[in-house]
């Protein structure tokens, strides 16, 4: 079995929408460094539309969402929103 290294970005509230990756991705979830109540929207995609991958808006500081180590195959990029107050989130990719 092969290991996939992942890398990570962070991305805040105040930086809008963000661009992780664009082209082929592997999204592996990520950790809520930062904010109270952070909505977390990710899109398999190089703007916010398309594929959803995942959303949820109820996260705080020191939630982590993970695949066991499996991660989403994302074909056109990884798009992120991050909303709520002082959010920021630590994206893992590869």
């Amino acid at each position: 079995m092969a290991l996939i290294k992942a890398g990570y970005k962070a991305v805040a509230t105040a930086d809008g929408p963000t661009l992780v990756r664009s082209g082929p991705a592997g999204f592996f979830g990520f950790v809520v460094a930062g904010g109270a109540t952070v909505s977390v929207t990710v899109y398999d995609n190089t703007a916010a539309s398309g594929a959803v991958l995942y959303s949820k808006t109820t996260h705080a500081a020191g939630d982590v969402v993970h695949f066991g180590g499996v991660g989403l195959a994302a074909n056109r990029g990884l798009f992120v929103e991050v909303s709520g107050a002082s959010g920021l989130v630590n994206i893992m990719h590869a």
